[in-house]
């Protein structure tokens, strides 16, 4: 791994370098510029690429596991993880189009979503990925043992629950897979609870924005509101007492919000420099909260954790209506409801957050 980070920092540097002289040496020429910028661009690739750290915070689509120098295959994977179950159903093995070596394949289910783990001819690196396209998948090895979860009947809270899971199943099956190639232990796939489903949703205001949190009865549970030029979020529980708040610092480079719980302020919210993806970040005193972007899924997807603990999930609300195509309402799920009140002022940061991209 040594070597291997030596020689993609060494390649990465002198790619990089090449584009970048290539467009001071030809800044006249729009062809030479955009050559140029396409090698700097597979340089940085290259050079994010030399430890699994870097290349999994640079790809949120694949994500790399190393074994060290111990050289494994991919059947002591199914073997360890063919009775584990998912949302996705149990992993099976199976051969793709697009790669001569066989994988660990997860799904894919009616919605066409699936997990796949490879592991390199050097036995000493594999790769999670994930695909909306099962017309990859060439043919099975062997034939699950467990099959994805389908049957939802009017249960629109299952129905949720079931999509949360699918889109943080790439993340739990990366802690899973990487505790098996360390210890020998496999971790189980956690899986949401109904009753931990809310919904966030836009109402018009006149000057500002208005939301409302409702479980999944529909009761509501907060009501938001944020006073043009959105500066400041307040969070009401039903009786209209202020539980938190949300204030927006102004001469920042990037978004920098304080949340304040019950007048007390709970810390300080900060986005972070990356091309890849939203990250924001928060110190506060039971260590550092963390709201990240999941690149691998549908819409805007993000996740909340704490000391790399999940707290929750947001998500775009898809469901095709008039009222979701104007707004940008989402579903929610808490794992922790004494974190209610800050999943609802991580959830206005999302809001804002497609606002400024749509913006862009």
């Amino acid at each position: 791994m040594k070597m291997r980070r030596i020689l993609y920092r060494l390649v990465g540097a002198v790619v990089a370098i090449l584009g970048f002289g290539l467009i001071l040496k030809f800044y006249y020429s729009t062809v030479m510029i955009s050559v140029g910028t396409v090698i700097l661009i597979c340089g940085v690739a290259i050079w994010m690429a030399a430890t699994p750290e870097d290349y999994n915070r640079a790809d949120g689509v694949v994500k790399m596991i190393t074994f060290g120098d111990t050289i494994r295959k991919i059947e002591d994977f199914y073997e360890a993880f063919k009775n584990v179950p998912t949302p996705l159903g149990s992993g099976y093995l199976g051969r793709f189009y697009t790669m001569k070596q066989p994988g660990l394949i997860f799904g894919p289910d009616e919605y066409g979503n699936y997990l796949y783990f490879w592991i390199t001819n050097s036995g000493i690196n594999g790769y999670l990925g994930y695909s909306d396209i099962p017309g990859f998948i060439k043919s099975r090895i062997t034939e699950p043992l467990i099959p994805p979860k389908e049957d939802f009947a009017d249960n629109t809270a299952d129905y949720v629950c079931y999509h949360s899971d699918v889109i943080l199943l790439q993340k739990y099956l990366f802690e899973s897979i990487s505790s098996y190639a360390r210890t020998g232990e496999v971790l189980p796939i956690p899986e949401s609870e109904p009753s931990e489903v809310y919904t966030f949703t836009e109402d018009f205001k006149l000057a500002g924005q208005h939301f409302d949190l409702c479980d999944k009865d529909g009761n509501l549970v907060y009501s938001i509101d944020g006073t043009a030029p959105l500066l400041k979020f307040r969070i009401f529980d039903p009786s209209h007492r202020e539980v938190f708040r949300v204030e927006k610092e102004i001469l920042h480079v990037l978004p920098t919000y304080r949340f304040y719980a019950n007048d007390v302020l709970y810390g300080k919210l900060e986005k972070k420099f990356e091309l890849v993806r939203d990250h924001f970040t928060m110190d506060i005193t039971e260590g550092r909260l963390e709201l990240t972007e999941y690149a691998a899924s549908i819409g805007h997807n993000f996740t909340v954790t704490l000391n790399g603990r999940m707290l929750g999930a947001i998500m775009d609300d898809l469901e095709l209506t008039i009222h979701n195509l104007i707004f940008d309402n989402a579903v929610m799920i808490v794992y922790d409801t004494d974190y209610l009140p800050l999943m609802t002022a991580m959830a206005i940061m999302v809001a804002r957050e497609i606002a400024r991209d749509e913006e862009d």
